[in-house]
Order: C-alpha cells, then sequence, then structure tokens
C-alpha cells in the first residue's frame, strides 16, 4: 500500500511518522520543503496542488489536509486540483472539521444529525466534504469524510492563555466543544486506510466533550499556574475574536458510535489531562 499525503502539516507530520513506523511507503506533498527532522523514509514533493498533478502509484490511499481558504463559501483549489490532476487511488481520507455542524445548544450530535449554516466557514467545510463525495463516487474510490474535533498536542496547546490568565467562559454557561489528542488522530487514520470497508462521514473525537476552556484549564494546572478568573458569556464575547465567537456559538456533543464500530481493531483514545500532560513533557524535551 502506499500512502500519499496532502498538505504536510501538523497533523500530517504525525501520521507519517507513524505509517513510516509501520514500513509503509510514504509520499507528502506541499508547497514548500518541510523544515529539518523529518521522519527517515518519507519521500517529499514540493507542488503547488493548483497545478495538474499525476499519481499513477497502485493501491494507493490519499489523506487530504488542505484547509479550504478563509473566504467565500466554496472550495475553489480543492476544485482545481481535482479538476487538473490525474489521481489512481483506492481510497481517499479527507481530514474535515465538525465544525460543520454548527450549533445544537449542547445536544448530541451523529453523522445524520443536520449542518444548519450560519458561517461560511461552515459553507466552505461542507462543500470540500460535496466535492470530495462527487469526485470518489463518479470513480468508484473508497471515501471516508472525518469531520474531526478540535486538534491539540505538543506545540498545540493554550500555554500563553494560561500564563496570561485569560477569562474563561463561567462553566455554567460555556459552550461544550469537542477534542482529540493529535497522536490518537494519526492512529484513527491508519486504522481507517487499513480497512476495506467503511463510507461516508466519521465523527473524530475523544468521546468526553468538555465546557469551553477545560483545555486551558488543565493546562494552567500542569504547569502550576493560578486558574484564570472566569467570566459571564457575554462579556467574553465582548472582548472575542470573530473565530471564537464562532465556537463560542457551536455547542455540540459528538457521538462517535460509528467510529468505534468501524474500526476493526478499537483504539484506545487517550484522556484529556493525559494528553495535555503528554504533550507537555514532549515541548519541554
Amino acid at each position: 500500500m502506499h500512502h500519499l499525503i496532502i498538505g504536510y502539516g501538523y497533523c500530517a507530520y504525525y501520521l507519517t511518522r507513524l505509517l513510516l513506523q509501520k514500513k509503509q511507503t510514504v509520499t507528502a506533498v506541499s508547497r514548500h520543503q518541510p523544515s529539518a527532522n523529518q521522519p527517515a523514509g518519507l519521500n517529499h514533493v514540493c507542488h503547488d496542488i493548483r497545478q495538474p498533478f499525476v499519481w499513477t502509484e497502485p493501491d494507493t490511499v490519499l489523506y487530504y489536509f488542505v484547509p479550504p481558504p478563509p473566504t467565500g463559501v466554496t472550495d475553489p483549489c480543492l476544485r482545481q486540483f481535482l479538476a487538473s490532476s490525474s489521481l489512481s487511488l483506492r481510497k481517499v481520507i479527507y481530514c474535515g472539521s465538525s465544525g460543520v455542524y454548527g450549533d445544537h445548544q449542547g445536544a448530541w450530535v451523529n453523522e445524520q444529525s443536520p449542518c444548519p449554516i450560519r458561517y461560511d466557514r461552515q459553507k466552505r467545510r461542507l462543500n470540500a466534504e460535496q466535492q470530495w463525495h462527487n469526485f470518489c463516487a463518479e470513480r468508484a474510490i473508497d471515501s471516508l469524510i472525518l469531520r474531526v474535533s478540535g486538534i491539540y498536542g505538543p506545540n498545540r496547546l493554550p500555554v500563553e492563555a494560561a500564563k496570561a490568565q485569560s477569562p474563561l467562559i463561567a462553566p455554567d454557561e460555556a459552550p461544550y466543544s469537542n477534542q482529540v489528542y493529535v497522536k490518537d488522530l494519526a492512529c484513527i487514520m491508519v486504522g481507517l486506510a487499513e480497512q476495506d470497508d467503511g463510507q461516508g462521514c466519521i465523527n473524530i473525537s475523544d468521546g468526553h466533550p468538555q465546557k469551553m476552556g477545560t483545555i486551558q484549564r488543565l493546562t494552567a494546572e500542569q504547569l502550576g499556574i493560578k486558574p484564570a478568573p472566569c467570566e459571564p458569556f457575554d462579556s467574553v464575547w465582548q472582548k472575542a475574536s470573530p473565530m471564537k465567537r464562532e465556537f463560542m456559538s457551536a455547542s455540540k456533543r459528538l457521538r462517535i458510535e460509528k467510529l468505534q464500530s468501524t474500526l476493526k481493531s478499537p483504539t484506545s483514545l487517550t484522556p484529556l489531562a493525559t494528553g495535555i500532560a503528554a504533550s507537555l513533557k514532549t515541548e519541554r524535551t
């Protein structure tokens, strides 16, 4: 099996490292040469995916990590990539976002739950999902659309916010958020790639939703920093950036039964406090 990664960034690095540990063949494509200290054995290709790309290796799983552009309601970069490229693929795994679900006022959501559209970012992500669905359906390629929750890990923790004691939303008013440890995400993707079955959308989370601000609070606790003060929702909202306001207005709890039933080899999902401790330890070494 050959593994083709489009968009070699933070998550793709951990996926690549795990695949190479399993003695798999990995090619990663990105516009720029990656930094030093990359996993030995990685074949990296510098390429702008807006230009034609040809891939003919048999038995290939493609992982697509490139996010849509920051404006608009579609993903024109993906559209250009699919229209101009010649791809021989067995399976596509698209790393999307659980943000497409929008606000469910704290209710549990599964893959059949509606996606009430409110923000352009949601529209872009849903458009990318549909593009991959159509592309794969027309070519009889297996496809998995991963609706991934907030990703945390080494160098992806709110350390500065914890040190600055940035105010948190009072727990009784805070929306729910969902999260997954980056190393767990890599394990999940490898498990899904190794299977012949499995189609459609799958929620990716650790299965334990938390109130917004929990990661900052636990990070501060691990660092021995005094807890940040809590403020009313409206007070935090007034000072929040547009992106944070979008997250604040999207309270939901992700169900992961489909993920658990799809994976033939169950993956042990890391508890949040354990993942934060491991991430901070890695940052210090």
